[in-house]
């Protein structure tokens, strides 16, 4: 118990004795000779600074003013070492100092290899020893805006993703774009380069009607091939696509024959078409029950041996002709088919659905150069006493003249397959036909 009381009063007698406060005044004055030491007998320092970034800033320059712009340089940042003041860049880091680009030279856009400027930020006076890289290469252009648009061919659509379902097609020429323009900023030479931008559909379809797409991506083309430059860059990139599908089918023609001559068999004459059809689209739902078209109407008594007819083909509400072709040529197969030339006297023409209060007279004595068309055996049993002219007076039946010419249907009864080739008309006069008081009170 006695020691620990002597330990302490040793303790005390330290601090009271001043020993520790010659041994704090010593430290601090050690410190201060090594710092005025420092600042006297080494005033200069070195600092190393790593990955200190470079400024590209063209701010001021005749290139900034000549509408030049950075595109590509081959470093981004340099190691430095810096000399100075040791009180003023002892403790200098990456912040204080400034590294720029000295762009004097750059006059044009290309390639120039550029020296590096060292600053203090601070304004601090400093001496670069070393820089690595020591200069900096840097590739200039001119930054541009141009158009591309649907109207002048160079906004285009690309659905290569898109397939039409049997039987239809997707019409690439009919495809909107919207908007239709789209505007593309970069580097001249980049920009030059971009032949066309394609809005891309995104999702593979198989589709048989037309649709709508709003997920689509921008491709940039120069000629064929894919463009990418991160320098580019557009002003939207958000596009509906309206993509067409339309229904095809090939569908062949027919012919509708005609006669005057109710017992006339008209599907006796066999015929032709050439081409045989044509191909046509439609977004009408009614093509799909359209299996074959009309071309045309023919009247027999416009067919002979020989006899070939050139039809131009209709357009149609319901579809779309796309083959190209306009007309069709209508031939009939008539072999073993000849001509016979006859003539009729007046008496084997008959008036026909003639009305009570007028009569009508043939004044024509004959009809000469009647053609008839049929099989060449068959011709070789008719003679002209075989034929028939008739007049059909519901034709007339508003007529007021007394004396006209009228036409005249020639057939052969009893021969369905034979008939009259041209067009046959006699002059006729007409009477109206009194009647008496005791006629019309017969009638009533």
């Amino acid at each position: 118990m006695a020691e620990k009381t002597t330990e302490k009063t040793k303790k005390s007698s330290f601090f009271k004795s001043g020993n520790f406060y010659l041994m704090i005044f010593s430290v601090v004055l050690a410190f201060v000779i090594w710092i005025i030491m420092s600042l006297t007998v080494f005033p200069e320092t070195t600092v190393t600074l790593k990955d200190v970034p470079i400024d590209f800033s063209l701010d001021g320059s005749y290139a900034d003013v000549a509408g030049i712009s950075v595109m590509k340089t081959s470093v981004d940042s340099v190691n430095v070492v810096i000399s100075g003041e040791r009180y003023l860049i002892g403790d200098y880091t990456a912040d204080d100092i400034h590294i720029g680009i000295n762009v004097d030279a750059v006059r044009a856009t290309g390639s120039y290899e550029l020296s590096l400027v060292v600053t203090s930020v601070n304004g601090d006076t400093i001496e670069v020893e070393q820089i690595e890289p020591s200069t900096v290469k840097v590739d200039f252009d001119y930054m541009v805006t141009k158009t591309y648009s649907v109207e002048d061919g160079t906004l285009v659509a690309d659905v290569s993703n898109l397939t039409a379902a049997d039987g239809y097609i997707i019409d690439e020429d009919e495809i909107t774009i919207s908007p239709s323009t789209i505007e593309l900023y970069g580097p001249q030479d980049y920009i030059d380069q971009i032949t066309s931008v394609a809005v891309s559909v995104d999702n593979s379809a198989i589709i048989q009607s037309t649709m709508t797409s709003n997920l689509n991506s921008v491709v940039f083309y120069s000629g064929n091939d894919v463009f990418e430059n991160e320098d580019v860059t557009a002003d939207n990139e958000s596009f509906e696509l309206i993509v067409p599908v339309y229904l095809v089918k090939t569908l062949p023609f027919y012919v509708t024959l005609t006669s005057s001559v109710d017992s006339f068999d008209v599907s006796s004459i066999a015929y032709s078409v050439d081409p045989s059809s044509i191909t046509v689209r439609s977004q009408n739902s009614n093509l799909s029950s359209i299996e074959d078209l009309l071309l045309g109407y023919i009247s027999v008594n416009e067919i002979t041996v020989g006899s070939v007819f050139t039809v131009s083909i209709d357009k149609n509400a319901n579809y779309e002709n796309i083959s190209g072709i306009d007309t069709a040529t209508v031939s009939f197969e008539l072999d073993g088919y000849a001509e016979k030339v006859v003539t009729l006297s007046n008496s084997q023409i008959y008036i026909i659905n003639g009305t009570e209060d007028k009569t009508v007279n043939v004044e024509q004595a004959q009809i000469q150069n009647v053609i008839l068309v049929g099989p060449e055996d068959v011709l070789e049993q008719i003679s002209s006493a075989d034929v028939v002219g008739e007049i059909d007076m519901i034709d007339y039946a508003n007529t007021t003249v007394s004396y006209t010419i009228m036409d005249v249907t020639i057939y052969v009864p009893g021969y369905d397959n034979v008939w009259s080739y041209g067009k046959y008309r006699v002059y006729v006069s007409i009477e109206n036909v009194e009647t008496t008081d005791e006629t019309e009170a017969e009638t009533e």
